[in-house]
């Protein structure tokens, strides 16, 4: 497949944020008051709106060429976008599971029907007030992506038979609605979708993908299956839709999970999926192997996700652009940026502070200058 090269690239900025930003206390003391009736929701709305517009304020002062809403409005980076979906129900658990070596309290999305599209999902009316607010500067609306929600329905073992046939019932509806809710932000003037896929670290991880082998698991098959779930969506998108994705490795409550390279991967993934750019996570603190890059094709960008979202401690300079040099020699450098490795939300606890996290955002800008050049805003 071949898409047209669109006027947002690279060239105009090397450096870019994954999407969330610190949730400010106001917006978890406002929460708290609603749930207790303190205040009701369109008061709670008030303030988050009032939050979200700070927040692209000071990314427009940062001089950040692309900006979100902070996802500020969100309580799981994907969960409120498929609980906004029709046939899809939030069933909340009373024990956790196990996310590395703490046990999570994550509520479940589960099938209630057949997933449908909603024209009322609150996402839109979302990406229409940041939309407002960004004036001339880029917005990315950030999804989780069409696999994502394949897998979490399939990974609870979630009554999936009560409503469907077979995985490919599911997956055809999944497209389809997938298709209508970015055409719909599409009619909204967005023109830059970035899909959230953290899919992909089980087949990374040593341990994790000798255990899908051994349970029988025909692992490339089920690769090949979730970017071609992806690929039927970008392919419906209208041509001057940028769509880029994130390849996300896990940042709940601080852990980067879980461990392995992209060898086994790159092929199908980075070699298969439609996407105009790639936001790949790495590790600035681990000898990386970037020699799967090689598998981007050449009219491909990629975002080097190199800055740690999770911890305060500042990354060196000269590492980060040490680390870039050695990705340049698989992708061109025009085409290389470079940003956190996830979005600096990390659902509850976080050791990241907010001025740490705006450091991490100057290290970022300051990288993008001194390796290319000054990014300046892109005029939509």
């Amino acid at each position: 497949m071949e898409k047209t090269f669109h006027n947002f690239n690279l060239a105009s900025s090397h450096a870019e944020i994954v999407g969330s930003f610190i949730l400010p206390e106001r917006i978890k003391e406002a929460r708290a008051q609603h749930a207790s009736g303190i205040i009701d929701s369109q008061q709670l709305r008030t303030i988050e709106d009032e939050c979200v517009s700070g927040l692209v304020s000071r990314q427009k002062a940062a001089g950040l060429n692309v900006i979100t809403d902070g996802e500020y409005r969100r309580r799981h980076w994907a969960n409120d976008f498929f609980y906004g979906l029709d046939g899809i129900e939030k069933v909340t658990i009373t024990e956790g599971h196990l996310y590395q070596p703490q046990e999570v309290m994550c509520d479940l999305a589960l099938l209630s029907g057949k997933v449908r599209y909603n024209r009322n999902h609150l996402f839109f009316s979302h990406f229409e007030f940041v939309s407002r607010l960004a004036g001339d500067w880029r917005v990315k609306q950030t999804l989780p992506s069409p696999s994502q929600l394949f897998m979490t329905l399939k990974s609870h073992n979630g009554n999936i038979l009560h409503y469907y046939g077979s995985d490919n019932d599911l997956i055809h509806d999944i497209v389809g609605v997938y298709v209508m809710t970015i055409r719909r932000f599409y009619e909204l003037g967005c023109r830059h979708i970035q899909l959230d896929d953290n899919c992909w670290g089980r087949f990374c991880d040593p341990d994790s993908l000798n255990r899908l082998i051994v349970d029988g698991e025909d692992v490339s098959a089920v690769i090949e299956k979730l970017v071609g779930i992806n690929n039927m969506v970008i392919d419906a998108l209208p041509d001057d839709m940028f769509v880029a994705a994130h390849i996300c490795r896990g940042n709940h409550h601080s852990p980067w999970i879980p461990a392995g390279d992209y060898r086994f991967i790159a092929p199908a993934l980075f070699g298969g999926l439609h996407a105009d750019r790639f936001l790949i996570e790495f590790d600035i603190t681990l000898d990386n192997d970037f020699s799967p890059l090689r598998y981007i094709p050449a009219d491909t960008e990629v975002v080097l996700g190199l800055l740690a979202s999770h911890y305060p401690q500042m990354e060196s300079m000269s590492m980060l652009a040490g680390s870039i040099a050695e990705a340049s020699r698989y992708v061109d450098i025009d085409r290389l940026g470079v940003s956190p490795r996830c979005g600096f939300h990390s659902d509850e606890t976080l050791a990241l502070t907010e001025q740490s996290q705006w450091d991490k955002v100057e290290l970022l800008l300051d990288v993008a200058c001194a390796l290319w050049k000054k990014p300046e805003p892109v005029m939509t």
